[in-house]
């Protein structure tokens, strides 16, 4: 833990959060920050709001003169992947709305997120002594430089910010015999989601019709869609954590979700479901961190939100 005064954040030897590369450090001068050691991830993104959520129990049980409408709270597995969403009983938690504890730095709420798909593609070469391979050789590895030359090079993670849409190969294991990609497909718009996934199914019907049918295979899943649909016809929940946030001096962020939350799955089965800042920042990666003083905060929102429910109760 560093009380951060805007100067380089030395984790272990070699390895240093500086404001220079993340000059959202910045924001937090005078705050108290909890940083990992710089060779793995500190996990902020989810246990800074499992902490949250806790201590705003804890606060209420302490602060039995605060009233409250009921309560449900549940901690969930896999939320990095969505399967804890997937297998959730909605119906067994019994609430008409809910919150996510899923955000990022202070203020951040977000009830817009990418539709999103994995995409699995499956090349079948054929080796051939390279002596002799004119026209009988056909290189997986090479086919797999080919299609994934195919994506546009200005729609990638790096390339991209606010709502527009990327394509993003996360891997490939090739030989000259046989190669896997796996890209991830994302769009805040249905349409063009759509218009994505017709586009990668049209590349690979290209290359089969240069390379032979069945050369290339193509597998695309959809993962989640965009919750705004479901959170419109509901605003309320987004009013109730505006008014909360105005009370416990929280300036709001309302911004769209470059990922997914388990929110949006929950918003798809019956549950909306926004997702409100935890305090983290840099998710996922070694220079991740929280400020005590963001989620001190975020637990003022939960307390807060809790007690504006009373007068659903009356």
């Amino acid at each position: 833990m560093h009380n951060y005064d805007g100067s380089d954040i030395l984790l272990s030897e070699g390895i240093v959060s500086s404001p220079k590369k993340f000059p959202e450090l910045l924001q937090h001068i005078g705050e108290d920050l909890i940083v990992s050691d710089g060779t793995t991830l500190l996990g902020a993104d989810d246990k800074a709001g499992i902490a949250e959520i806790v201590q705003a129990m804890v606060y209420l049980q302490q602060h039995k003169d605060i009233k409250h409408g009921k309560i449900r709270i549940a901690f969930n597995p896999d939320e990095e992947i969505g399967m804890g969403a997937h297998h959730f009983d909605v119906e067994k938690f019994g609430c008409q709305w809910a919150y996510t504890m899923d955000g990022g730095d202070l203020g951040e709420l977000e009830f817009e997120n990418f539709n999103a798909a994995s995409a699995k593609v499956t090349i079948h070469g054929l080796s051939v002594h390279p002596g002799y391979a004119k026209g009988k050789m056909i290189n997986a590895s090479a086919l797999a430089a080919e299609l994934a030359s195919m994506m546009p090079a200005d729609e990638t993670p790096e390339t991209t910010e606010g709502y527009q849409g990327f394509y993003h190969l996360l891997g490939i294991q090739s030989s000259v015999e046989h190669a896997k990609m796996s890209y991830i497909i994302r769009d805040h718009d249905r349409d063009r989601f759509d218009d994505r996934k017709r586009f990668m199914q049209i590349c690979v019907q290209k290359m089969n019709e240069r390379y032979g049918e069945g050369t290339v295979e193509i597998d695309i899943r959809d993962q989640y869609y965009n919750m705004k649909e479901k959170i419109d016809p509901e605003m309320h929940v987004i009013d109730l954590v505006l008014k909360a946030m105005q009370a416990t001096g929280v300036a709001p962020k309302v911004k769209p979700i470059r990922g997914g939350t388990d929110g949006a799955q929950l918003s798809f089965r019956g549950l909306p479901c926004p997702n409100i800042f935890a305090g983290g920042v840099n998710f996922h990666g070694p220079h991740e961190f929280v400020s005590i003083q963001s989620m001190e905060k975020a637990m003022q929102v939960i307390v807060k939100i809790c007690e504006m429910t009373a007068a659903y109760n009356e």
